[in-house]
């Protein structure tokens, strides 16, 4: 071992014995809980209508990469096309920004096109913000097919602006 190295154990240890570390943490953590609250307040209506259909979920983001997985549980999975309506609904739904995106995310999806397709094209052209401009032009790149793709260059320009 170089001299002044340390394992990782070790790392871990001197930063449960620092106090400067332990308060950021605690900062850190009471703002994910703040989070996390908030989006629970925020998609609240969403759930009780999701679960109302049959689409038990415990957060919009369960619908989001929900294929079964051999080592990840997951909350739900399976399909979910009786939520589209629900789900394009509440693109017009005043949401948290992580809501929205789940919501978007959960429309990302080929089957979703017939119902998802012309809101969110008219969300892509109202929408500044790069971050969800580009949640949604992956959305619609998922759903569109080339040819329909080609007609509508703004959804490649947002692609290529990026998320971060």
């Amino acid at each position: 071992m170089k001299k002044g190295s340390m394992t990782a154990a070790e790392l871990m240890a001197n930063l449960e014995d620092d106090p400067e570390y332990l308060a950021r943490r605690a900062v850190k953590e009471a703002e994910i809980e703040k989070l996390s609250e908030e989006c629970r307040v925020d998609e609240a209506l969403l759930i009780e209508e999701l679960n109302h259909v049959g689409v038990s979920v415990v957060s919009v983001w369960d619908l989001v990469n929900n294929a079964p997985h051999p080592l990840l549980e997951r909350k739900f999975s399976g399909s979910y096309e009786i939520a589209y309506p629900i789900l394009v609904n509440h693109l017009r739904v005043p949401h948290h920004y992580r809501i929205r995106e789940g919501i978007i995310r959960a429309l990302s999806e080929r089957a979703a096109r017939k119902l998802a397709s012309a809101p969110l094209l008219e969300q892509l052209a109202t929408e500044s913000n790069r971050q969800h401009r580009w949640v949604i032009a992956n959305a619609l790149e998922i759903m569109l097919p080339r040819s329909e793709l080609d007609r509508h260059p703004q959804i490649e320009e947002a692609l290529r602006a990026g998320y971060l």
